[in-house]
């Protein structure tokens, strides 16, 4: 049976859930759907171009939980006119999908993080990120920024949970080991480290909601 461009993203994405980007070849996605190197490319011209896919496969997992601003399609007033559903709780739940969507995968963090022109499921992200943000009181191009500001958050704070330890076993409840710092040295971080530092999903939560409160209190008053 002939080789299907969706059968090569298929096999792919099995094999970065087995072994993580590093190991990632196409010599590998060859050998698991029983053909020769040269079917692969194609269907792809480049490993880049396939890895731009599996970005964006990855990103597109997350859209479901992701909120579709009431404005649909048509650009809402710049800022709403109309009181919409909680922006803050819908960007604190975008957030919480995009983390959970690229943790389902291991380094998905580094593969999303990894490619500058984004796909068409992260367009999609970005554009609800910014109505959700224009929905707060945001006006652009401000509401662009504070969407873009969030997904780099998250992306940030999820490359560094999968680059602690083994990304195949990473567990999101993993506490960050405590460093050994002086305290006449650093005092303020000794201090934090005393009192105990939070697991990684109340750490996350902690961040978004600053995040989310920083966008929300420079919205401008509606009309």
């Amino acid at each position: 049976m002939p080789v299907r461009r969706a059968d090569v993203i298929d096999a792919a994405m099995e094999l970065l859930d087995e072994s993580g980007l590093d190991q990632l070849s196409t010599r590998r996605i060859a050998d698991r759907l029983g053909v020769r190197v040269g079917a692969i490319y194609w269907h792809v011209k480049d490993k880049d171009e396939l890895l731009a896919e599996l970005a964006d496969r990855v990103v597109g997992s997350c859209l479901d939980g992701v909120p579709v601003p009431d404005g649909g399609a048509e650009p809402p007033t710049d800022p709403p006119s109309v009181p919409v559903a909680d922006p803050a709780a819908r960007l604190t739940a975008a957030a919480h999908a995009v983390r959970d969507a690229m943790l389902a995968h291991p380094d998905g963090a580094a593969l999303v993080a990894g490619h500058a022109v984004p796909g068409p499921n992260s367009l999609v992200l970005a554009d609800r990120l910014c109505g959700i943000a224009r929905e707060a009181g945001l006006p652009l191009p401000l509401a662009a920024v504070a969407g873009d500001t969030l997904l780099s958050y998250v992306t940030g704070f999820v490359l560094q949970e999968q680059r602690r330890g083994d990304p195949l076993h990473h567990h999101p409840n993993t506490s960050v080991p405590a460093p050994d710092f002086a305290p006449d040295r650093l005092p303020h971080l000794a201090a934090a480290l005393a009192e105990g530092l939070p697991d990684d999903d109340t750490a996350f939560a902690a961040g978004i909601d600053l995040l989310v409160t920083a966008v929300t209190s420079r919205a401008r008053p509606r009309r």
